[in-house]
């Protein structure tokens, strides 16, 4: 983990050899000593450095033990480190508060015995030790969570970047003052219009291109001073005289109080030159330029919490104020004959990695029908055996909508085809009917004579495969497709033709040609019509890309979620640890003093001459007694640090286990007069589990009970010990083991109640910890099979119930 350092301990006595005594006796522990004789100089060194632990002897020179523990608390460095006295000045009940006054933890009385003074040096060390490892862990954590934001931000940045620069190699730059006069032009402009940069550079657009002049000023005044933005699309005629068609996008920013414009420029003739006949193409452009606009969303089987990116909220048309229940609000807009679809994409059950298309409707608050495309990941994390749900979503209404006249359009009557070529096929691509153009095209004089003849005879051997793939659209769930073939009419002459295919009567396939000429005036080949086509389908293998790239961004995003979640566990078990040893030392201090008071006992009879076997063996046994004691707590504290890999596939009896966890915590709460009220079912329960992690959860959740009544008490200012309790019970109802722990402190406010499992969630103003404990301890309960139930009262009562399936004990093989 990279934490290696060694503790400080203090130790100031006026006496030399006290000094070598204690050195002698504590110098083979896992720590530095520091021997101080001067209280004065002891004052400058608490203030250098931070101590693991100080001894102090109470009669001293200058300053007694309880003087330079009042100025150990008042200084810096040092206010939070526990102090022992090792004295044999006598103790009266007054000085004795007087010591714990000042910040003492803990007497010890010379002569000392050596085991027990190297006990408690010892677990002050490790306390010291594990406190260390906790805010070393807390630092690990936030350099993480740190780094990940800064790696975001520079993604963001390159991404923003790219798209700069590509953008600026090719489409027309401009960027204009206030007054059009021109401030920069990149070289794509200066060409288009024929100016050189240096002329540009000093005339207004209107010296250049009048018309262009004139679009920008209406694009300015639509903005209005409101919009950040606008995009026109204009024909112009550049310097050889061509008409262009030209998409301009206006952006206006202040710089150092004046208004500059950039315009960017893209010259779309191409899409304007096929936009009629090709409205596939408009359709796969559109979906395109709307990768622009897509929403990302998550979801999680273990949380079910949806979360999703701002276009994301816009697209569901999500207000601020349902952030909250995400899920819930897209439920209610649905269309509700797709709701059913989406409710089994959600219940998936299956540890397998799935790619899902799907497409809905939603109403709007306008009650309009809006059409919604996602593309689902769903990956199954075998750690936390939950379902991840990762996506995007985009809205389609407007190509749904075409398509839809696309539809219509191509379901004509065969007559209504008469300015076209026309064929239709059977299921076996014969030709059962064709039109006067058709039969044009394809040199067919005897129409009785085609039709029955396999479309196949038509396509050259080397289109032959193409034209199978074409044909067979139908298997890729496309309503039509469309590709530049060459065929071969009857009487053996090649054309070049665009073949335009779709389904009709859900079986028959309607063909519609249109013959491309193939040389020019000059006798030089024509690829207009081509190089079109594969401008189009570069658009297709760059989408493919883009998604790819998606893909691999959010395996990355998972893969750094993991590591965090694995985080987030650990520190919640530290939080868990240091809490339960703080509790632990006032259960350890009570038999360690009782065993301290016992040898000072023995030591003085031993002294007057006045003991017997009877009475040393009384003694004996009650020593004995206070060990086994400090014992179980060490054993029961042990759970937190061990098997925390085990499976959760054990038999483990319940009652035990809630018994063990109420005796760890029942004395640390009694002394603040919180008693914890037991009630078990007289049967064994069993559930299939793991009994250190099940521990772990009851232990967190009498923690947050204990916390609940000592902020009602604060409130309240009054001591209502009617009030002060926590009822724990087990019982089995209808197969089903139920562990109840119900507590009567100030309760949960039911806006809250839907947040109270989410990770670093707390009400407390004054947080004293992460906010993870509830987190970690459903996703226990949930590898166990079980579920957590909550019901709480504001100022009255809480309660929680671990409900687990019921399991018989059986022998493991």
């Amino acid at each position: 983990m990279g934490f290696n350092f060694t503790p400080e301990v203090l130790i100031v006595d006026d006496r030399l050899e006290n000094l070598d005594l204690i050195g002698a006796v504590l110098g083979k522990l896992d720590a530095k000593l520091e021997l101080i004789q001067s209280p004065l100089d002891a004052i400058r060194k608490i203030e250098e450095k931070e101590y693991a632990l100080i001894l102090l002897d109470i009669q001293m020179p200058q300053m007694d033990g309880f003087a330079l523990a009042e100025k150990i608390r008042s200084g810096i460095k040092n206010t939070e480190t526990p102090i022992i006295y090792i004295t044999a000045f006598y103790l009266d009940k007054e000085s004795e508060q007087r010591g714990y006054d000042c910040g003492c933890v803990d007497f010890i009385m010379k002569p000392f015995n050596s085991a027990i003074l190297k006990n408690k040096v010892n677990i002050f060390l490790d306390l010291y030790k594990n406190r260390k490892q906790k805010e070393d862990q807390n630092v690990k954590l936030n350099l993480v969570l740190r780094d990940k934001e800064l790696f975001e931000n520079r993604l963001k940045n390159l991404a923003s970047n790219y798209r700069t620069i590509i953008e600026g190699q090719s489409e027309l730059i401009l960027k204009i003052n206030n007054s059009l006069k021109i401030e920069f032009a990149n070289r794509a402009f200066t060409d288009f219009f024929n100016y050189s940069l240096d002329g540009v550079s000093i005339n207004s657009v209107a010296d250049i291109n009048s018309e262009l002049s004139d679009q920008i000023s209406v694009a300015i005044k639509q903005m209005n001073g409101k919009s950040q933005s606008i995009i026109l699309e204009k024909p112009i005629k550049n310097h050889l005289l061509e008409q262009k068609w030209i998409e301009w996008t206006v952006f206006k920013q202040m710089e150092f109080n004046e208004m500059y414009y950039h315009i960017v420029g893209r010259d779309v003739s191409d899409k304007k030159l096929l936009k009629d006949s090709l409205i596939k193409k408009e359709l796969m452009i559109r979906k395109i330029q709307k990768l622009t606009r897509v929403g990302s969303f998550e979801w999680d089987s273990y949380t079910k919490i949806l979360r999703g990116s701002t276009e994301f909220y816009r697209i569901y048309e999500i207000s601020d104020k349902e952030i909250d229940s995400v899920l819930e609000c897209i439920k209610e807009k649905f269309h509700p004959e797709d709701l059913l679809a989406f409710d089994e994409v959600l219940k998936i059950d299956t540890k397998e990695n799935q790619k899902l298309e799907l497409k809905h409707r939603i109403i709007t608050q306008e009650q309009k029908i809006r059409h919604i495309h996602l593309e689902i990941n769903v990956e199954y994390n075998s750690k936390l055996e939950v379902l991840i749900y990762t996506g995007v979503a985009w809205d389609v209404t407007e190509d749904v909508e075409m398509e839809t006249t696309l539809k219509n359009s191509l379901g004509f009557e065969r007559e209504d085809y008469h300015d076209k070529a026309f064929i239709e096929l059977n299921e076996n691509n014969e030709i059962v009917y064709i039109n006067d153009l058709g039969c044009k095209i394809l040199e067919c004089n005897d129409l009785s004579k085609t039709t029955g003849i396999s479309f196949f005879k038509f396509i050259p051997s080397a289109f032959i495969d193409k034209a199978e793939e074409l044909l067979n659209f139908t298997e890729k769930k496309k309503d039509f497709v469309f590709d530049v073939f060459n065929i071969q009419s009857q009487k053996g002459n090649l054309k070049k033709v665009i073949l335009i295919a779709f389904l009709y009567n859900d079986r028959r396939i309607r063909l519609l040609m249109n013959e491309l000429p193939q040389f020019n005036d000059e006798g030089i080949i024509e690829d207009k019509y081509q190089s079109v086509i594969s401008d189009l389908k570069g658009h297709e293998e760059e989408l493919e890309r883009n998604a790819i790239e998606m893909q691999n961004k959010i395996n990355h995003e998972l893969l750094v979620n993991e590591y965090q979640n694995q985080l987030l566990t650990q520190k919640s078990e530290l939080e868990s640890l240091g809490k339960m040893a703080s509790s632990v030392v006032n259960e350890i201090n009570q038999p360690l003093s009782g065993i301290s008071m016992i040898v000072d006992n023995i030591l003085l009879r031993l002294s007057k001459d006045i003991i017997d076997k009877d009475y040393i063996e009384e003694k004996c046994q009650q020593v004995f007694k206070d060990i086994d004691r400090i014992k179980t707590y060490l054993s029961q504290i042990s759970i937190f640090n061990s098997s925390q890999n085990e499976s959760c596939d054990a038999s483990v009896d319940v009652n035990n286990v809630v018994q063990d966890a109420v005796n760890l915590m029942k004395k640390q709460y009694k002394n603040s007069n919180v008693d914890i009220q037991l009630k078990v079912d007289p049967d064994s329960l069993y559930i299939c589990g793991n009994k250190y992690k099940l521990q772990k959860v009851i232990v967190d959740i009498l923690n947050n009970s204990y916390e609940s009544i000592g902020e009602k008490l604060k409130r309240s200012n009054s001591n209502e010990s009617m009030e002060d309790k926590i009822q724990v019970k087990t019982k089995l109802i209808e197969n089903e083991v139920v562990v109840s722990i119900k507590d009567f402190g100030e309760g949960i406010d039911p806006r809250n109640l839907n947040s109270i499992f989410e990770p670093f969630y707390s009400t407390k103003q004054e947080k004293t910890n992460s906010g993870l404990s509830l987190y970690v301890s459903k996703n226990i309960v949930q590898k166990m099979n079980g579920e957590i139930k909550v019901r709480s009262k504001k100022n009255q009562y809480t309660e929680m119930k671990l409900i687990f399936p019921f399991e018989q004990m059986i022998e493991k093989k």
